[in-house]
């Protein structure tokens, strides 16, 4: 086990609040508030997405547009916001994350964001080492789902992953949270262990179960230990994690 730390979460704003409800209903929002603020365990599988992968792979022909998100973007995005506040995507049009979209006759129907911060969840287990970076939280309207829109993004993203120096993305999904455990696992994306975060009363532990861990992913873990990069105090705990 990890050193005990003091917990870096915030408490989300009362209609971040509400879209998460509104989004995983009231049991299971109850329960998460209380695992991560007051007293229980968290669990996330760690996955680590090679980018050398997508390199040189070209995009399939389609009706869609893929780049980089603006704040001119914003007024576009209603659909989005039925997830994530407008306060959030705002910032995720800022310096300290990558959001990149997918638009469909000019609408944007799916997003992928990633942050060279680890969420503060995570603080105390993940430190991201150079040439890798977070997965913040990916998302595609319902109606666009099943089509591979996710794949694509991240092929197109790539080039500017990699001129940026980033070589893997690391991410965490809750392992009840199967839609996005077999999204992961389709899109070939190596599970290479579990994370496990326990509460009392505000302060924090971790412990790290392995898989087949690349040198890269082990170099990254504080487990035991502490330290790590905190997100940014608007950026929520991914609601697909």
């Amino acid at each position: 086990m990890a050193e005990s730390t003091k917990s870096l979460l915030r408490l989300p704003a009362p209609h971040e609040a509400y879209l998460y409800v509104r989004n995983n209903g009231l049991r299971r929002s109850l329960a998460k508030f209380l695992c991560a603020y007051v007293a229980g365990r968290q669990r996330w599988y760690l996955t680590c997405e090679d980018l050398t992968r997508y390199a040189g792979t070209r995009l399939a022909a389609g009706p869609y547009e893929y780049r980089f998100a603006t704040r001119d973007d914003l007024p576009r995005m209603g659909a989005f916001q039925t997830r994530m506040s407008q306060g959030i995507l705002r910032a995720w049009c800022g310096h300290e994350y990558l959001f990149f979209i997918t638009l469909y006759d000019g609408v944007p129907v799916s997003y992928r964001t990633l942050s060279p911060l680890v969420h503060p969840g995570v603080v105390g287990a993940i430190t991201l080492r150079p040439g890798q970076i977070f997965m913040v939280d990916e998302f595609t309207v319902p109606a666009f789902r099943r089509r591979g829109i996710t794949r694509q993004m991240a092929i197109a993203m790539t080039p500017a992953l990699l001129a940026r120096g980033y070589r893997e993305v690391l991410g965490i999904h809750r392992t009840d949270n199967h839609d996005t455990v077999k999204a992961a696992g389709a899109k070939g994306i190596p599970r290479v262990g579990t994370i496990t975060r326990s509460c009392f009363l505000g302060s924090v532990s971790f412990r790290f179960e392995r898989n087949d861990t690349p040198a890269s992913v082990e170099a990254a873990l504080t487990v035991p230990g502490t330290g790590g990069r905190t997100a940014s105090r608007v950026s929520p705990v991914p609601a697909g994690s």
